[in-house]
């Protein structure tokens, strides 16, 4: 089964896929190009970006050291190794990143790392300079509800899903600031109870009890699991005060220009509008892509009559007061949605991005602000979306006669249609009655209506009476079969439920670390070697 090629599917296979923007982009569309400067993603634009960026005068030495000391922190040497060579001139880095999620997230974190550090080789292989494989942790980010939570498969393949609870909830607070408590341990006991027993459940729960320990921050235990899980990546966590400085001139033209990335973005996405696409960020009026960390909290600003509003404290500052707290604690402002690439770019000598479909849509309003910053725009490349596929279910869905897209129906439908298939002489039966209750009732009714023009009405009410319970009896009898057939019920359940789990996505559906206890680290390295960043749709991979 692990020599069985795999297949690529389009996304309009599915019944939720992904944006028609992002479908155009994958596949290259004539219509979306002038939003994304052409939109090539081959070796050869990723070639000439990595030269284009090499000639821009970004904080080599300054970045190389603090992220080298970063990876040192966490016990990555090799990481930090990857990361000094950052300082050369010449250097590119293929970046990727993500918010900072409970035991590393969902499994298309690790497809987004795995791709950085796959494309990497493959661009240092065509350009014959050095790639980095960064990945940027979103630590600035406040959002506790998206990555509070986890779901993966147990023994009986049930999907579970764990739920970090702190004593105190945070709110408003980025990743960097809430610093796990005693719950964290309880709830790594209660992912062991619920992943299947073994020796790679037992090493990845020693690892992630090493990372998510109480008194790290979510955003550090993130960063330190992912590190250990691919040990050539290196993972930028941008809270950190050396960075933030570095992002410094990017915050303070935001700032200063009264957020020039709104009023670009706001033009573009009306042009993709009219386009006929979507809009991925709508720009509120009068607010900055900037954010200030005050009382405890990550706050929005807003700007009006050359003062700077701080959201939620009633505090209003002078715009050169702004200016120089900001010079003064850069540590405490952090880029938005619209401004956070171009921080990015400008630190980092980025050839390439690898994202997700937001990512990617929201790349279509920011590309006019790398030409008004000046700062190369790297090339975007759409995150590999997979779905792994191991022998069990591979058997199953043979056997069935079932493709992945199959699964999307309710397993009720499929297991009704297996009856119908199975049992054809009972559809034929039921079949046969109801065409002779049709026949028979319609003589009836022509013979009363003749006798009474009122009995007509009875008798085509009570045509549809039989009918309804001949429907009755042969749902009675499907279920009855249904039953007889457990096993393969349960089948079906465990299939979907391991490849389309709640009818979504494999890969956003479950937790890496479900995948990790079923196959120990090699499968990151497998996952690598099988697959395609180049593919223009959603792969099936077998295992």
């Amino acid at each position: 089964m692990a020599e069985r090629p795999g297949a690529v599917l389009d996304y309009g296979a599915f019944q939720h896929p992904p944006s028609p923007l992002f479908r155009d982009y994958v596949a290259g569309a004539p219509a979306v190009r002038r939003f994304y400067e052409g939109g090539q993603w081959d070796l050869d634009a990723l070639a000439a970006a990595a030269q284009t960026t090499a000639s821009f005068g970004h904080p080599r030495k300054a970045l190389a050291e603090a992220l080298a000391r970063q990876q040192v922190a966490r016990a990555a040497e090799q990481a930090a190794g990857q990361a000094r060579r950052l300082a050369e001139d010449g250097t590119a880095a293929l970046v990727t990143g993500q918010q900072a999620v409970l035991f590393g997230g969902p499994l298309y974190v690790l497809y987004k790392a795995v791709a950085a550090v796959k494309v990497a080789r493959l661009l240092a292989d065509r350009s014959g300079r050095p790639v980095i494989p960064v990945f940027w942790v979103a630590s600035d980010d406040h959002d506790f509800a998206e990555v509070r939570s986890v779901s993966v498969l147990d023994e009986a393949g049930q999907i579970v899903t764990v739920r970090y609870v702190p004593d105190r909830e945070p709110v408003g607070e980025p990743a960097a600031r809430i610093v796990l408590d005693s719950n964290i341990t309880a709830l790594i006991e209660e992912l062991g109870r619920a992943l299947p027993a073994g020796l790679n459940r037992d090493g990845l729960l020693a690892r992630l009890s090493e990372c998510y320990r109480p008194g790290a921050t979510l955003s550090g235990a993130f960063a330190c699991f992912l590190s250990s899980l691919i040990p050539e990546l290196v993972v930028f966590d941008p809270s950190d005060p050396a960075l933030k400085a570095l992002m410094l001139p990017v915050m303070e033209r935001e700032l200063r220009e009264n957020s020039p990335t709104s009023r670009l973005a706001d033009q573009r996405g009306k042009e993709l509008l009219a386009a006929g696409y979507h809009q991925q960020v709508p720009v509120r009026p009068g607010f900055l892509n900037l954010f200030l960390y005050a009382e405890g909290q990550r706050r929005a600003l807003a700007s009006q009559n050359a003062h700077i509003e701080v959201r939620g404290t009633g505090r209003r500052l002078a715009l050169e007061e702004a200016l120089g707290r900001l010079q003064a604690q850069a540590a405490d402002w952090s880029p938005g949605v619209l401004l956070r690439p171009l921080a990015q770019d400008h630190v980092l000598p980025t050839a390439a991005y690898v994202g997700g479909p937001a990512e990617v849509a929201y790349h279509a309003q920011i590309t006019p602000s790398y030409a008004h910053f000046g700062i190369p725009r790297p090339v975007l490349m759409p995150r590999p979306s997979l779905t792994l596929v191991e022998p069990a279910q591979a058997r199953a869905l043979e056997a069935e006669g079932l493709t992945l897209p199959d699964l999307q129906e309710d397993p009720q439908t499929i297991l009704g249609r297996w009856v119908r298939e199975t049992h054809p002489e009972m559809e034929a039966a039921f079949s046969r009655l109801r065409e002779a209750v049709e026949r028979e009732m319609e003589h009836v009714e022509t013979t009363l209506g003749e006798l009474d023009p009122t009995l007509r009405g009875a008798a085509d009410a009570t045509r549809g009476r039989i009918l309804h319970q001949i429907e009755g009896l042969r749902e009675k009898a499907t279920r009855a079969l249904k039953k007889r057939d457990q096993a393969r019920a349960e089948r079906l359940r465990r299939t979907r439920d391991a490849l389309l789990p709640g009818g979504s996505f494999q890969e956003r559906g479950l937790g890496l670390v479900s995948l990790l206890a079923r196959h120990g680290d090699g499968i990151v390295g497998l996952v690598g070697e099988r697959m395609d960043p180049w593919a223009r749709g959603h792969q099936v991979v077998y295992l």
